[in-house]
């Protein structure tokens, strides 16, 4: 059958988005959710539903409920339930009647037990999004509410020897509040992070309530990023009695590092001298930070502050594509990266899940990709993936929305007034499920009435029979690399990207094309790919990746625009390849640091290519802080903590993990043996850390995952070698490390209030001496409530401020630490025999 053929019979699905209705009723059932036990047998843990009629009349056959749920294969546990559980798309799953199903009357419940793959880790991994849909009309889901019961007993998560229990977390907390080795604190308002190469303080000190900035010609952007924040800070300008603020530029010292400054602060006032307009704005970020770390009168101690970064590529990259967050609050988050010296934001707008940015000319990628609601055919928008009430309009929801082309060119030039750049990732060839499904939308809505205009952007082959699944259990994600279609779309795509940047002022000079994660397979039955290796002599997948991205960056590099790409699109290249490749890429983000992996970073930095280090062990934020079932976080990578950025070490990256997947201590001596020692250090060109979206559902949960972390990232790619000295191996340099760095992450958390964001709180520890219950935190400003009769702590709890003698029969005790009102830690368990 071909493609038009298939497009006469599917145009008779009527468009879901038409007359699309979310029911404003209450549903007619409650349903609750309970985990059972993460080990029952085959690889599977057990769960069930509990599904209530709430309503006045019976609850006959004509209903589903519909609901997501983290990827993994999901089926009923009995096979003579009467409903059956089936995968509609990845995540995104229905639990219909069939045909041993009796009705349920008002009152009754149904039971459904339900298998599903895998470990249960935590909360993020229960069902999420439900909505009932009566009589198979998909255009008038009713939403559901959940609920859950509690997380409390150890069967129901996977077992860890490193599981953060009230003993565990006391011992850790303990050893983080003893005395430090050798404290990196000052007690100075330059205590500030990434922490300044050298800061030598003098006698006195100068108040800054009124300044008066003079600022020399190519400090524009310095001076304004200063008067902006003063103003911010309620400082006055101006006047016979201001302190005077002068930046400048030293000409001649931008070659030694163009990001270097010099910082004096005096009797007669401060001047910063940047190395380069970027080096001014620099010395700008530091006084700020200073200021914001002074005293009420805002007093800074005369010092000399001489400071420059190790990496100029000091990166984050936000997932915006999996769940969207809106235009306010991408602004806040900039604001976050130039303040701590990020200066690069790897902006992922576009994967399998979503795509959130407007492309004048192809209105389907938002008006489809942008939206996700309940649906069969993904006729009109997407399928819910990850979460969402059903309705594809309800932009109040993570899963729908997208930035207007306008608000792109603003968050360019907001960034760029800040020191941050954009890179956009377009993710290619794999991850494209969003952009396929929203093509394939808009060949329907064409092919009856512009045959040319439906065949513009086609991005499949309408004979394709290939059999995949990727990582994150999609089929259909995988462009055809052999379609014209497919190049005229990245084309188009880059095109209005160069427009935006241009009119914003700016020049698009890197695109990152993504590269990772093209399943096996992918390629085996598409005719048009096969024929294409016929053609070029080509054997495998691989030399198939290799023509894509050697055809992208055949159209990009002439125009000034090099790529980046994960690492995949580095490796298994003969030297040739690499030779003509190479030069077209800006970085390359290597994320391997576990196992025999760890070799990759230096592999693809001696094979030529810029290596941006993006370790998942030590930078992937969107990992939980730890084991804890209600810690938020996938764990695929193990865990990531407040503290694991600062244990990369970017020039001996085999001593860069110190715990193996399982929380076993790694033999660091023992790390970089028989593997490939670093031949071309020029190539490790800086750090990024990543936050990818799918347990992401709100700005506080990237608050929650990026905060404090950010500061360890901001640390490492600043200062690339650890303070504690060479000697990595000493625990009690290490442990004095991790001791300065809590200290100092604590100095910094009023400001981190005082701009408007909110971060995580660390556990308390709890543990039984003799009787009496003993509590500790990481934090010497938490206060800790307690429980001892199973029940969930809260601000009226008891509250723990010195031994306290336990009832005899207490058999579990829970404990939380509280910052400050809705700032709070999960609770912390401890279980006694």
């Amino acid at each position: 059958m071909n493609l038009i053929t298939k497009a006469k019979l599917l145009s008779t699905v009527a468009l879901a988005a038409t007359g699309f209705t979310v029911v404003a009723q209450q549903a007619p059932v409650a349903v609750r959710w309970e985990m059972l036990k993460n080990d029952a047998g085959n690889g599977f843990n057990s769960s069930r539903f509990i599904i209530k009629n709430v309503g006045n009349a019976p609850l006959e056959s004509n209903w589903w409920l519909m609901f997501n749920q983290l990827p993994r294969q999901i089926k009923n546990a009995d096979p003579t339930a009467s409903v059956d559980v089936k995968e509609i798309s990845t995540t995104y799953y229905r639990i219909a009647p069939n045909s041993r199903y009796r009705s349920v009357a008002p009152g009754d419940s149904l039971v459904v037990n339900l298998l599903t793959q895998g470990a249960f880790t935590n909360f993020c991994f229960r069902p999420m999004g439900g909505h009932l849909v009566f009589n198979g009309d998909t255009g008038h889901p009713v939403p559901v509410t959940f609920t859950y019961a509690p997380l409390d007993n150890p069967a129901q998560w996977a077992p860890r020897n490193d599981y953060p229990d009230g003993n565990r977390v006391y011992e850790r907390n303990k050893a983080l509040t003893a005395n430090p080795f050798k404290s990196t604190i000052t007690g100075t308002p330059y205590d500030i992070f990434p922490t300044p190469q050298s800061v030598k303080l003098r006698e006195g000190a100068l108040v800054l309530q009124r300044v008066a900035v003079k600022a020399a010609a190519g400090t524009e952007l310095a001076s304004s990023y200063l008067n902006r924040e003063l103003k911010a800070r309620n400082i006055e300008q101006g006047g016979t009695k201001a302190t005077p603020v002068t930046i400048a530029i030293e000409r001649g010292k931008a070659k030694k590092n163009y990001e270097s400054y010099r910082i004096t602060v005096g009797a007669k006032g401060v001047t910063i001298v940047g190395a380069s307009a970027t080096g001014a704005l620099n010395g700008v970020k530091t006084l700020i930070a200073a200021i914001d770390h002074a005293n009420e009168m805002r007093e800074l101690p005369y010092a000399t502050i001489v400071d420059s970064p190790d990496f100029h590529y000091r990166g984050m990259m936000l997932d915006i594509a999996r769940n969207f967050f809106p235009y306010e609050h991408l602004l806040k988050f900039v604001d976050l990266l130039a303040y701590y010296k990020i200066n690069t934001w790897q902006f992922h707008f576009a994967d399998d899940d979503g795509w959130r940015l407007e492309i004048p000319g192809l209105p389907e990628l938002t008006q489809v990709g942008a939206r996700r609601g309940c649906t069969l055919t993904e006729r009109g928008f997407l399928a819910p993936i990850f979460d969402g009430n059903g309705d594809p309009n309800d932009t109040s929801e993570s899963a729908n929305g997208y930035l207007t082309r306008t608000e792109m060119i603003d968050l360019l030039k907001y960034a760029h007034q800040r020191g941050v750049r954009l890179i956009p990732e377009i993710e290619t060839p794999g991850h494209a499920r969003a952009a396929i499904v929203s093509m394939k939308n808009r060949y329907l809505n064409y092919i009856a009435t512009d045959s040319a205009k439906a065949m513009e952007y086609v991005l499949w082959d309408p004979n394709d029979s290939s059999k995949y699944s990727t990582a994150q259990d999609y089929h259909d994600n995988v462009l055809n690399i052999a379609s014209e279609g497919t190049y005229r779309f990245i084309d188009k795509v880059i095109t209005e990207l160069q427009a935006m940047y241009r009119d914003a002022g700016l020049k698009l000079n890197v695109v990152h094309l993504g590269g990772d994660e093209v399943p096996n397979g992918a390629w085996d039955h598409t005719p048009q790919v096969q024929a294409l290796m016929q053609r070029e002599g080509f054997k495998s997948a691989h030399e198939v990746s290799q023509y894509y991205m050697r055809r992208v960056t055949d159209m990009l590099y002439p125009r000034g625009i090099r790529v980046e790409g994960w690492q995949e699109v580095a490796l298994g290249h003969d030297d040739a390849y690499n030779a003509t490749m190479a030069p077209r890429f800006a970085g390359v983000n290597v994320w391997a640091a576990m196992g025999n992996q760890d070799v990759l970073s230096y592999q693809i930095a001696n094979s030529g290519y810029p290596v941006i280090m993006s370790n998942v062990q030590n930078f992937y934020f969107d990992m939980g802080y730890n084991w804890h079932q209600y810690e938020p976080g996938l764990h695929w990578g193990g865990s990531v903590d407040e503290f694991t950025p600062l244990d990369a070490q970017p020039w001996n990256n085999y001593r860069s993990v110190r715990t193996d997947y399982w929380g076993n201590p790694v033999k660091l001596q023992n790390a970089a043996k028989g593997k490939e020692q670093l031949r071309r250090p020029q190539n490790i060109i800086g750090i990024q850390a990543q936050l990818f979206g799918e347990t992401l559902r709100s700005w506080d949960n990237v608050q929650y995952l990026t905060l404090p972390k950010l500061f360890a990232l901001s640390e490492r790619a600043w200062n690339s070698r650890p303070v504690w000295g060479e000697d990595y191996d000493d625990t009690t340099r290490y442990v004095a490390h991790r001791n300065a760095h809590n200290l100092k992450v604590q100095r910094e958390l009023p400001t981190l209030r005082k701009h408007g964001y909110t971060f995580r709180v660390p556990q308390p520890g709890i543990t039984v001496k003799d009787g009496y219950l003993l509590a500790n935190t990481q934090w010497n400003n938490l206060t800790v409530r307690y429980t001892t009769n199973g029940s969930e702590p809260t601000e009226q709890s008891p509250k723990w401020e010195a031994p306290v003698e336990l009832p005899k029969g207490v058999k579990m005790v829970k404990a939380k630490a509280y910052y400050a009102p809705g700032i709070e830690s999960v609770t912390t368990y401890l279980w006694l025999k």
